[in-house]
């Protein structure tokens, strides 16, 4: 085992500084290759490492945040890796510091549905990273810089395949305390990457300290993991000459240093704009102190499950909760036929629905005869990843159909499910343990469902022993003790309700379904209803419903309710339902066959339903909605106008309240694209070649970061702007040449580095010179308004509202006079 792994959770550890800060007052050029000096002069990374090692760090980071292939290419390196990363570990190790941990940043790639990169391509570019770093055998793995959930899980699995290092992770989290392009908060961070399998997490960039610090104790609460921070030496200002300064002094982020401690953080650096004599600060107040202990968040807390952006304690405590059952194509032939063609029109409505009327999580089940459930499961997990922020339950016999979906959702799921037989939780509890997701465990084997309590409990107990051989807890296990057809066996219901009290007496989380109570019978809202509340009082932590039937749901709202009332309790609810039973009973042997007519469908507007399908990103069913409308006799000059652009500007107005993110708002602009598109075939071809204007978009010279780029390219074309991507690292020039030859409306001039701030500035100057009638908007993470201002361009702060800046714009309004955006 490393030498620092043996440390976790025991020392206080103090890790190095900025380095990127120290290559700049070092003398490095702006816009070379940082990792580059690691070959080309690698006595400089040198001396920084020593510098940070003789204030005080026991813990040097390597100079490879940007080592991936694709940062490399940039730069014209991509071929240099290996070269590159290992240079970066072995300079860092020859400073002999105590530890050395290899540094991986973001590879810039960003994945499907929200960008073009496939999971597997990610996945490569980290692995080939990560391989390379480990030959020149540092003590973990450091993954910092993480905005996207997604990212971070990926470039973790990456490292684990990759090699047997521990593992950290850092995410960094922007003024609203979540991460800016997933929208995860600190205490779903933590969760998902312990799950998956991180040795240790925290916070790095982005912020001060004074901002980190809250956030740092949300994510201690989620975790039972040690615990990491790096933040900036404050928040970054503008001096006079347009110079980014950080002016946090050393012993104001000593003082922090021991806040952070307190709440539990053993291993303390600092970020961008920080030096060795704020390390030495820090390692002077708390390199002699011990760890402070945390309580473990997970002791008697149930199961935790999350998505993205959101998280779910069902058991232990915590009020019962509905799992949504309608994504499942059985008895729903349209949705079985759209899983064959893999379209997932369907699965994006049940979502929304399920999700509006009081589901907390969702069940999906693609196994439709004839298609394909590999592919389908897949593309229905990243669907859902990005419209819904519930979890998910994952619900497939496919075992290779799971461990695909597991791979990639970006989350901690919950596996439907497992049973007694070896042959079936040997498959799936290890790719629960693998992929950090629980497990539902039927009561049933090989020889069937037993027609006992002791014998259904005693198959759990199987299980549950062979789960804590294969590393899980078990509050990774939910079970489901199966409900059976009354109107078979008149015992199977009070077994059932037997075993979920026993359960929720040891602490084990449980799940029914609870309809299949009535198979066979009259009255079934009636019995169904009677069931599920002596189920509730009885234990039953999860519901497998419709949410969406109100019956169902007014009877769940109702048992969970008089579960938290002193005055009734399981007896009476078990009397209710053993009445219920008796008098449907009666009414079955006396021949009456009350059967309830399911709901009829309520005649949904077309005009609405195409607002709608816009708000959930539905590319795949929009068009044919497009052609309802019109059909019905909306002119078609008024549907992007009046129905598709009011859609996506309330969907905009729900992320400036923080209640949409980034992913919904790239799946909402793929839709908009398709409706317009569809929209344009009614329109004649003079009015359907219009656009809203001629936008150029790029990043800077000197600077490689595209993603925020790519973003808003994406929500401008959406709303019909022509947009010319020039790409990154693009010369002044380029762009006034570009904005002429293509007569733009805009240009528009994304940044991310420091560095490259003055190339922005020199761009803005000559168009002011050269084309000053044609608007220069900017934005970026290193960009402010007053900044802007000040240069004479407008501004613009995040991606989902740039539409209005541009559009204001080449109205002429000033940047003050629209909504706050992004380029």
């Amino acid at each position: 085992m490393p030498d620092i792994a043996l440390r976790f959770g025991k020392d206080m550890l103090v890790c190095e500084g900025a380095m990127g800060t120290m290559l700049l007052k070092a003398g490095m050029p702006a816009g070379e290759c940082p990792e580059y000096l690691n070959v080309l002069d690698p006595e400089m990374v040198g001396e920084i490492h020593k510098y940070y090692r003789m204030a005080g760090a026991n813990v040097a980071i390597s100079n490879t945040f940007g080592g991936t292939r694709n940062k490399l290419d940039a730069y014209g390196l991509g071929d240099r890796v290996e070269e590159l990363n290992m240079a970066g570990v072995i300079i860092a190790r020859q400073a002999q510091p105590e530890h050395v941990v290899a540094d991986v940043g973001p590879c810039g790639l960003l994945m499907q549905p929200m960008g073009s990169a496939t999971f597997e391509e990610v996945f490569a570019q980290y692995f080939e990273q990560i391989s390379a770093l480990a030959k020149a055998e540092p003590e973990a793995i450091l993954i910092e810089t993480m905005t996207d959930i997604v990212d971070a899980r990926c470039a973790l699995l990456a490292a684990q395949a990759a090699c047997d290092l521990p593992v950290i992770v850092t995410c960094t989290f922007d003024e609203n305390g979540v991460m800016n392009i997933s929208g995860t908060d600190p205490e779903t961070a933590a969760i998902i990457l312990e799950a998956a399998g991180a040795d240790m997490v925290g916070i790095n960039c982005g912020l001060g300290p004074q901002q980190v610090f809250p956030l740092m104790q949300r994510m201690a609460s989620a975790t039972s993991l040690p615990l990491i921070v790096q933040p900036n030496a404050g928040l970054p200002e503008l001096d006079h000459q347009g110079r980014t300064v950080y002016r946090l002094t050393p012993d104001e982020m000593a003082d922090w240093a021991v806040r952070f401690r307190e709440i539990g953080v053993q291993v303390i650096g600092s970020c961008c704009g920080s030096t060795p004599s704020h390390t030495g600060m820090i390692a002077a107040e708390i390199s002699h102190l011990d760890v402070v202990e945390r309580p473990d968040p997970h002791l008697g807390s149930g199961t935790v499950l999350a998505g993205p952006r959101r998280r779910l304690r069902i058991g232990g405590d915590a009020q019962p909760q509905i799992m949504g059952e309608r994504i499942n194509p059985t008895g729903k032939p349209q949705l079985a036929a759209q899983l064959c063609d893999l379209n997932m029109s369907m699965v994006r409505a049940f979502a929304s629905e399920q999700e509006q009327a009081g589901a907390s999580f969702l069940d999906v089940n693609v196994g439709a005869p004839g298609a394909d459930e590999k592919a389908a499961l897949r593309k229905a997990v990243e669907t859902l990843v990005a419209i819904t922020p519930l979890p998910l339950c994952l619900d497939t016999p496919d075992v290779e159909a799971l461990e695909r979906a597991l791979r990639i959702y970006p989350g901690r799921a919950l596996i439907n499910s497992c049973n007694g037989s070896e042959s079936s939780y040997s498959k799936v509890l290890p790719l629960a343990k693998r992929y950090g997701a629980a497990v539902i465990v039927l009561a049933l084997d090989d020889e069937g469902i037993p027609k006992t309590v002791e014998e259904r409990l005693a198959i759990i107990e199987r299980v549950r022993k062979a789960a804590h051989v294969y590393g899980l807890r078990d509050s990774d296990l939910v079970v489901d003790m199966l409900t059976m057809t009354a109107a078979v066996d008149a015992d199977s219901a009070e077994i059932t309700l037997e075993g979920v009290r026993r359960l929720h007496a040891q602490g084990i989380t449980t799940v029914l379904g609870v309809s299949n109570v009535s198979h066979g019978l009259p009255c079934r809202p009636t019995l169904n209803a009677a069931f599920l509340d002596a189920a509730v009082q009885a234990g039953l932590d999860v519901a497998i419903a419709n949410p969406c039937d109100g019956v169902m749901f007014q009877a769940f709202e109702a048992a969970v309710q008089t579960r938290m009332s002193p005055e009734d309790g399981y007896e009476a609810a078990h009397a209710r339902w053993k009445n219920a039973y008796a008098q449907v009973r009666a009414q079955a042997d006396a021949g009456v066959d009350e059967l309830v007519s399911a709901p009829s469908e309520v005649a949904v507007d077309p005009q609405r339903a195409l607002h709608d399908a816009v708000i959930r990103g539905d590319s795949e069913g929009i068009s044919e909605l497009v052609d309802q409308v019109i059909a019905g006799g909306c002119d078609p000059s008024a549907v992007i106008g009046e129905i598709l652009t009011p859609a996506i500007q309330s969907l905009g107005d729900s992320f400036e309240r923080g209640e949409a993110f980034l992913p919904q708002m790239i799946v909402a602009a793929d839709a908009m694209k398709a409706a317009v598109a569809q929209v344009k075939t009614y329109l004649p071809e003079a009015d359907a070649a219009k656009t809203r204007g001629t936008v150029i978009f790029c990043t800077v010279k000197g600077d490689i970061h595209s993603i925020g780029k790519d973003i808003c390219i994406s929500l401008l074309e959406s709303q019909d702007f022509e947009v010319i991507d020039l790409g990154v690292d693009v010369p002044p020039e380029r762009v006034l040449q570009e904005a002429r030859d293509r007569r733009a409306d805009c240009v528009c001039l994304s940044a991310l580095m420091t560095t490259t701030l003055p190339s922005m500035k020199e761009t803005i100057d000559l168009f002011a010179r050269e084309l000053p009638e044609v608007p220069v908007l900017v934005g970026g993470a290193v960009v402010t308004r007053e900044w802007a201002q000040v240069s004479g361009a407008g501004y613009s702060s995040d991606a989902p509202s740039c539409v209005e800046a541009v559009a204001g714009s080449m109205s002429g309004l000033s940047d003050e006079e629209v909504p706050s955006s992004a380029c």
